[in-house]
């Protein structure tokens, strides 16, 4: 009998909780991992704008799910402090730096898929395993383990897991990888599941109301006005603090006069608290820097799809290395509002993940 033993990451929402079901079908023995990544009165305090994950709900939610699959255990994990070090304090200095960050990548970096492999070794598990919707695989044509894109190219997610050490890949498993979004809400339903129709996370687990500016006054960050630029450097008009700012941005800006053309921010300044702005032709780029690359599979040069921001389009590449950590991206075509701080991530033709890291701009 196959009875080899998994660390299955439940988060309380439909997509874990099938996870886990299709691995106990498979005679898997499943032990659920729930972590707490923020204490359960800022969801009290701060009421959710959209469904976030690790709010109390979600906890009482994977209980749930454990005690009606009957699995083998459930661990619920506080991580509160480690977090807060590692992706609460990284989303505020980001943000002062005059940058984007995204959070998620880290999180998923060093807890699901860091943390969880520790608590795995320390029951003997085979494999960590979760319901993000991606593929797992031996790359023959690598000659190393790979991730790549999920069938569901809607619900797709290798872009956020494309900075999880390529170490640990051998040790884990995604059973949705192969399936729709669709089929996991039949099968959920079917199954009696009490959360066949909770809707999907969509915010930051520790921004419960999606209202940046609120957090990072909270954290003391606390903007001044400040003045806005055009490219020619001519004062044009003020801002709230650029900190409330990202790169492609139109709104949120004062201007002294009617400006005849859409202008966006174009570069950001922390030390000047400054805005410069330009019109929508300057806010296209053909080159990044990709810096702290994670590397899945080693390269010198190749041509591939990079990925900018998590709700854009794979675009065509030359992507070289550098040095061990640096990449330049020369893209086939020029791309609207490359941002700092976010990811980029390299894929080739047939959805594998080559590598990721942080943008900059040359």
């Amino acid at each position: 009998m196959f009875n080899k033993k998994v660390l299955m990451l439940m988060s309380g929402g439909v997509d874990s909780s099938v996870a886990a079901y299709l691995l106990k079908e498979q005679n898997y023995q499943v032990i659920g991992l729930h972590f707490k990544t923020v204490s359960d009165i800022v969801f009290s305090m701060i009421p959710e704008k959209k469904k976030v994950c690790c709010s109390p709900s979600d906890t009482q939610d994977a209980l749930k799910i454990a005690n009606k699959l009957d699995l083998d255990d459930f661990q619920i994990v506080d991580i509160k402090k480690e977090f807060k070090e590692k992706i609460i304090n990284y989303f505020i200095n980001t943000y002062k730096e005059g940058k984007t960050p995204n959070p998620c990548m880290l999180c998923n970096r060093f807890f699901k898929f860091g943390k969880a492999l520790e608590i795995a070794h320390s029951y003997g598990a085979d494999f960590v395993s979760s319901g993000h919707y991606l593929m797992r695989e031996y790359s023959e044509k690598y000659s190393t383990y790979v991730i790549k894109k999920g069938v569901d190219q809607y619900k797709d997610q290798s872009y956020f897991l494309s900075y999880i050490d390529r170490n640990t890949l051998p040790k884990l498993h995604f059973p949705l990888g192969n399936m729709y979004k669709v089929e996991i809400r039949d099968i959920a339903k079917k199954k009696g599941l009490s959360v066949a129709n909770k809707p999907d996370s969509q915010e930051l687990c520790f921004i419960p109301d999606n209202d940046y500016r609120r957090f990072l006054k909270e954290y003391g960050v606390n903007p001044e006005e400040g003045k806005v630029y055009d490219l020619e450097g001519n004062e044009i008009g003020t801002h709230t603090g650029y900190m409330n700012y990202t790169i492609g941005q139109r709104t949120g800006i004062s201007y002294y006069k009617n400006a005849n053309v859409k202008l966006h921010v174009y570069k950001i300044l922390p030390q000047k608290n400054v805005l410069i702005v330009a019109p929508t032709e300057e806010m296209y780029s053909k080159e990044l820097i990709v810096q702290n690359v994670n590397f899945f599979v080693d390269f010198k040069e190749i041509e591939g799809f990079c990925r900018v921001r998590k709700k854009s389009e794979e675009k065509p590449a030359v992507v070289k290395k550098t040095d061990d950590h640096t990449l330049k991206v020369n893209f086939k075509e020029p791309i609207f509002a490359v941002t700092p701080g976010q990811f980029a991530t390299i894929y080739d033709e047939s959805g594998v993940v080559l590598a990721s890291g942080i943008i900059n701009i040359n």
